[in-house]
Parts: structure tokens; sequence; C-alpha cells
């Protein structure tokens, strides 16, 4: 998943995670330069998150002993997966530049217009609101200000299907990831800020990553996400507030949900007032760090594992609170759970379906 974003670029590094699913198109014949290669081997012997996992030395004398480049590219991708437990890559600068074209063309629209108010299959009641987090991926072709401009606006726009929603009649929320394969960690994290804490006052920690050494907090405060003590992306308005920060809040996670998706899983467990339902995710749960090589190819370097506000996470798959194997069952689940609990004690006048602000009656 693209996470964090962590781009070594100018010697500083900016938190990144990519999903497997998401993973790039490999291609047979391009293998990095030699410094490349020796560069890319010593971040995975030194830094990933599974480097006890692969012989090193057995590995580069493999390669020296090579000039197919086949041969090198499996190699090399074989130690990767490895090392990263299948969440790491090496990718080309043109396989990097394909994959995100083909991905922007894959959804007929760019990637920051994914988010949707709610899957139009599936009914809610008027008195909850409901938000769908999609992948989001950053262009790589733009300078890095310009990525960081389009995090913002897609932060900045799945906050305002909250705040659209937000108009006093919502009891509960449901955030659905179903379908969230990974990308860029922060917009997304920021998109649903609002929603996180659980109260005004709550805690602002409401994630980790781990590294074998050390917690490294996620922190949603002063409308903006922040890495420790870092602050990373803001929301235009920083002030602004749900009427009801406190509403319960659903979760609808699934097999497809992977990497950043499963970090906003992560951040919304542990949440006062929540509950998850699906099928368990994919089980990409770690941190990669993007690494720029020296002759412009890229490494996803998997190294760290994500945890919830509680410090709970091993990096496998993420069992939700509530098995439910369809997704028209989990949201049915979830809208039950969701309209039992206290802030929700009443009726809509009438059925409604997404999108719907109908007026609802508090019971007597």
């Amino acid at each position: 998943m693209e996470t964090t974003m962590r781009r070594k670029q100018n010697g500083v590094m900016a938190w990144v995670t990519l999903a497997a699913m998401l993973a790039l198109p490999a291609a047979a014949t391009p293998v990095p330069s030699l410094p490349a290669r020796e560069q890319m081997l010593g971040l995975l012997e030194h830094k990933a998150l599974y480097r006890d996992r692969v012989d090193w030395a057995a590995l580069r004398r493999d390669l020296a002993a090579s000039d197919d480049p086949d041969r090198q590219r499996r190699l090399l991708s074989d130690s990767i997966n490895r090392a990263t437990a299948g969440h790491g890559r090496w990718m080309s600068a043109e396989e990097v530049r394909e994959g995100y074209r083909k991905r922007a063309a894959g959804s007929g629209m760019t990637p920051a217009a994914a988010a949707t108010e709610g899957p139009q299959a599936h009914p809610i009641d008027a008195r909850l609101g409901l938000i769908s987090v999609a992948p989001y991926l950053s262009d790589p072709g733009l300078p890095r200000a310009r990525q960081r401009a389009a995090e913002r606006q897609e932060a900045q726009r799945l906050q305002d299907i909250l705040w659209r929603q937000d108009d006093g009649s919502r009891c509960g929320w449901i955030v659905d990831l179903g379908d969230n394969t990974g990308g860029n960690m922060w917009p997304m994290l920021l998109g649903v800020g609002p929603l996180l804490r659980g109260d005004a006052d709550g805690p602002d920690v409401v994630g980790h990553f781990f590294d074998v050494a050390a917690l490294q907090p996620w922190r949603y405060r002063e409308g903006a996400v922040w890495v420790g003590d870092m602050p990373l992306l803001a929301a235009d308005d920083a002030t602004r507030r749900l009427r009801r920060p406190d509403a319960p809040v659903a979760v609808l996670q699934s097999g497809r949900t992977a990497s950043s998706g499963e970090a906003i899983v992560l951040a919304l467990r542990g949440r006062p007032r929540s509950r998850s339902f699906g099928t368990p995710t994919m089980g990409y749960s770690t941190g990669n760090s993007l690494v720029t090589l020296v002759d412009g190819s890229t490494l996803l370097l998997t190294g760290t594992v994500m945890k919830d506000r509680n410090g709970i996470g091993d990096g496998s798959r993420i069992v939700p609170d509530v098995i439910a194997a369809q997704r028209a069952e989990a949201m049915r689940r979830a809208q039950e759970w969701l309209l039992a609990q206290p802030a929700c004690s009443g009726k809509p006048t009438e059925k409604a379906g997404p999108g719907a602000r109908l007026p609802w009656k508090r019971a007597p």
C-alpha cells in the first residue's frame, strides 16, 4: 500500500505502501543497473522487515553468475517477495509510469475521483451517513509539490462527502473499505479524520508503525494527520467538526481490502463505538518506503508492521468483529448494529436510498 509515503528524495524519506493486487505490471527483461542493484540489495539486507528469510550472500553469487536478464529478474523478485512477505517490489521507471496510466485508465477516472457517497446497490437508512473510501495513487510523473496538492484535494473531497451528509440527521456512520486495495494512505486517513477520535477530546493517536525497535504513532489532531510529531497533510478548514463526533461507526471490509485500506481499518479499530463487518482483509498490513534508486527505478521496501491505536497488529489479515460473507449482508448487519445503538433510537419517516436526507423522528 502506499500507506505512508516515505519517498527517498533529496535525502528525505516519505512513508508509502502499495497493495499487492495493485502491483504494477512486471516485465521479464528490465533489471536494475549494477549500482542500483547493489543499492537495492543493501537496503533489503539491512532494512527489510523479513530480511532474515533470504541468504543475501548466496543471492549475490547467483546474480553474479548469470548474465540472463530473465533469471536475474526472477532471482530479485523472489528475494524481494521473501524479504517483504509479498508486499515489496522493484519496478523500472517505465513500469511505474505504465502502471499508473493503466490504473487511471482502468478506473475511467483519476484516482482522486473514485470516492463516492455509497454503493448504489445497497440502500441505507436515512439516519446513517456513508462514505466509501476507494484506492488512491499518487501520479509518479508529477513533481512532489503537485502530488501533495493532489493528496490534499483528495482528502478534501472525502471530507466534503462527510460535511454534505452532516446535516443534523445522522446518528451513525458507515465507512466502506471493501474495495480499497491500497495506495497513498494519508489522503484517506485525513479524509475520514473527523470520524477517527470518537470523542471531541479523545486521544489523537489512531494507529502506529512498528519497525521492530519502536512504535511510531499516526495522529489526527488540529485538522491534520501526523506521523509522530511531524504534520503530513492538513484539511482546508482545520476547525470544522462533525455535529456528533461521538456517533457510532461501522466499518465494512473484505478480502480485497489491502495495504493502505487495511491502515484505515486499523485506524478505526479500537475507536469508541465502532465495529467492523465483512471478511478478513488481504493481509498486507505492513508499511513500505518508496525509494528511488540511482538509475531512476523504484524499490518498495517493506520495513514496518501497522498496528492500531492500542498497539495491536501483526502485519497479517485483519479479522472483522462480525463475519459477513457477502457485501449485502455486511451492509445489512452494519446498519442493524448502528440503529440499535443509543444514538440512533428513533425511526425514519420512510425508506431511503443512498444520499437521501429524509427527516426522522426520535422515539418518545
